[in-house]
């Protein structure tokens, strides 16, 4: 076996939104491959039966085939792909024949969902403000389509754009145009469209209700905060008309009806918190499922092998008593069951183990198929058939209660496996395995932390370390595979990764303890992470540590090498340097930060938590990674900390990524990524102190 490479990017496979059919017995899947020669990436969708017995491809026309939905017959799938004429939806009979497009939207379709009847797909259409939605007409071509989407995409990068919005703009999607998303009724027959809302705001999440009568949806009236994170709970009747207001309070993310149509399960944002909510059908006042929940909802997962990454709705057993979701607990994403009969009724664990679980979906009877990451293992699809008597209860925990760093199997054990994504690669690598470790931090506080042994690991040996630094700071490092991560345990460093205060999976009060206080006791935290792993594994050699973090993380970097000198090397990625700029240049600027520093987002206050504040301390040697398109943490926040400290002096670099997001870890041009592994490993290794026993390059 070999160790890995940066190289290996473009060997792995990514499989996700498996989706189980009405009656249980099939999956489809999406599976996404890097094309080494166009240097991009394809997503084909392929079918499983849920014994595990057979496989196939379903389609093989179009670069990005995606988003599958079951018709509620079992026999149709529903799906989008750009195979021609951009973005459109795209319907396939499991008895036989090809794929048949039905739309021919001038900027496409998503959010596709089936009506109860099988004979109307809804889904979201962009529609430009003040006019009817826009179709090629019949005559014109896929390659004409083709040649008009280019033409219109070199005008709007060429052209002047004005904006009267405070969100403009999105990391990953650019400067937005002057579109509105609609909610939209496809005749699957005939193709025929029909409008059903006409709104001044952007619309997301359209779920149906089992009687056809209604749709909800959730939108934002207010066009500042069009892109700030969820919004309102709505509902129109299928036939249009006027739109119906049933909820506003926390801002809903995730929305779908219970198979009663009575109920409808929503997640909210409490803050950073993620928390599970019902709500009566026709409107009044929710109930919280998830009170006495310890953790947060949705997988939070921080690592570089999500191609797609979607969060499923809430979803519901067939009887309309219980609400299924995903949850992040303390480095772990399992499957949670809430009752949504009993108030004090405990959630439990129906699906768990060391294991980040990144999307499932539930057939309402007792088979649910999942798609997952482990320590070992990149991606996997699977089908699980739940059992009573493998649930296990969620307890709440004190902050300063340590961790359990026991084993912790995979559970239910009667998984069935329906892919083979990366085991043929994986009989080549050897893959580090991390050990978890509790350790105590300010205040009494138990933090956990993660340590990855050098590959080729010799007893007696020393290594250097890398401590890593996730962003977020709301999310959490975990039992997932991160290629980086394996990357320098493969070239000779033992590799420390913590969850900090304000990562997420840890309660409310952990999530929320970094609010007001980012450089405070998060710092800390980190720190005293490095010490204890030091401390206790004595193949670390403490004295020779680099660090690197993105995003947040990245701030954190440059908030360390502001305030310390003890590591030789630095990567800052993606990161902030100086919080007044950032409110106004980032594409959730202002409803981030009045959140993270609690509404203190006056100038002085920014300023105090700006590592650029303090950037004539900066005495270590620094690599600042950015991509040039990065509107999440724009390019300017590396540009200024770079200028001050080549000005005065200081040992650092710039890397600039060209046609690049924020997202690049994991979404990125792979040629790219892989220039970014190498850079990162290279720039440490050149300034690892000199050693008898220091690692090659080799």
């Amino acid at each position: 076996m070999r160790t890995v490479t940066a190289e290996d990017i473009y060997k792995f496979q990514w499989p996700s939104k498996p989706t189980i059919s009405p009656d249980g017995q099939h999956v489809v899947y999406e599976k996404t491959v890097v094309r080494k020669k166009t240097d991009d990436y394809e997503t084909q969708l392929w079918l499983a039966d849920a014994q595990g017995q057979t496989r196939r491809v379903l389609t093989s026309t179009g670069t990005r085939n995606i988003y599958p939905v079951w018709s509620p017959d079992g026999r149709t799938i529903a799906f989008l792909s750009n195979r021609a004429f951009g973005m459109q939806l795209w319907l396939l009979s499991l008895d036989g024949g090809e794929a048949r497009q039905v739309t021919r939207f001038r900027h496409g379709i998503s959010s596709i969902v089936w009506a109860p009847d099988g004979k109307t797909v809804y889904g979201i259409v962009p529609v430009a403000q003040g006019a009817s939605i826009e179709v090629y007409d019949a005559e014109v071509t896929a390659k004409e389509a083709n040649e008009r989407i280019d033409q219109e995409n070199r005008q709007w990068v060429n052209g002047p754009k004005r904006f009267d919005r405070l969100y403009y703009k999105l990391d990953a999607a650019g400067l937005q145009k002057a579109f509105v998303r609609q909610i939209v009724a496809v005749d699957t027959e005939t193709g025929m469209h029909t409008q059903i809302t006409d709104g001044p705001y952007d619309i997301s999440e359209p779920t149906v209700s089992p009687t056809g009568q209604h749709i909800a949806f959730i939108a934002n009236p207010n066009q500042n905060e069009q892109q700030a994170f969820g919004g309102n709970i709505y509902r129109v009747a299928i036939d249009g008309g006027d739109v119906e207001l049933l909820y506003s309070g926390l801002r809903v993310s995730y929305l779908s009806y219970s198979p009663d149509a009575k109920k409808l399960a929503f997640v909210a944002n409490n803050i950073d918190h993620r928390e599970m909510f019902v709500l009566p059908a026709g409107g009044g006042e929710p109930i919280g499922l998830s009170k006495d929940f310890p953790d947060t909802l949705t997988d939070l997962a921080f690592t570089d092998m999500r191609s797609l990454r979607y969060t499923p709705v809430p979803q519901w057993s067939e009887d309309s008593r219980y609400v299924f979701a995903l949850s992040t607990r303390q480095g772990k994403s399992d499957i949670v069951r809430f009752s949504t009969e009993d108030d004090n009724s405990p959630a439990v664990t129906v699906i768990g183990g060391e294991r980040t679980i990144f999307h499932f979906s539930f057939d309402g009877k007792g088979t649910a198929a999942i798609a997952y990451s482990t320590v070992q293992h990149p991606g996997k699809a699977a089908v699980v058939k739940l059992s009573q008597a493998e649930e296990v209860v969620r307890k709440s925990r004190s902050p300063k209660e340590a961790f359990s760093t026991e084993y912790e199997a995979l559970f239910p054990e009667n998984e069935v496996r329906l892919d083979d994504c990366n085991d043929e690669l994986l009989t080549e690598l050897q893959v580090s395995l991390p050990e978890a470790f509790s350790y105590t931090s300010e205040d009494g506080w138990q933090i956990q932390g993660f340590v990855l042994k050098p590959a080729n690991y010799v007893e007696g040996k020393k290594y250097p370390v890398l401590l890593d630094i996730h962003g977020g700071p709301h999310s959490m490092f975990g039992y997932t595979y991160f290629h980086q991560m394996q990357l320098f345990a493969a070239k000779g460093y033992a590799v420390v990764y913590t969850n900090p205060r304000g990562s997420s999976g840890f309660g409310a009060e952990f999530t929320h303890a970094v609010h007001g206080d980012y450089g405070g006791k998060d710092m800390a935290d980190i720190l005293n992470g490095l010490d204890e792993a030091a401390r206790r594994y004595d193949f670390i050699d403490k004295d020779r540590a680099a660090i690197n973090g993105l995003s947040y993380g990245g701030f954190m970097v440059n908030w360390l090498v502001t305030h310390t000198d003890r590591f030789f090397a630095a990567v800052s990625e993606g990161c902030i340097s100086n919080w007044v700029s950032m409110y106004g240049t980032s594409d959730i600027g202002p409803d981030f930060m009045e959140v993270e520093f609690l509404g203190k987002t006056d100038m002085e206050s920014l300023w105090k938590f700006s590592p650029l504040a303090y950037v004539q301390n900066v005495k270590t040697p620094l690599l600042l990674l950015h991509s040039d398109d990065d509107l999440r943490c724009p390019l300017e926040q590396a540009e200024q900390f770079y200028t001050y400290i080549k000005k005065q002096g200081g040992e650092v670099e710039l890397l600039r990524m060209p046609n690049s997001s924020h997202g690049l870890l994991q979404i990125g041009v792979p040629s790219l990524r892989q220039a970014r592994l190498e850079a990162m490993v290279d720039f440490v290794h050149a300034h690892l102190p000199a050693h008898k026993e220091e690692p090659s390059l080799a």
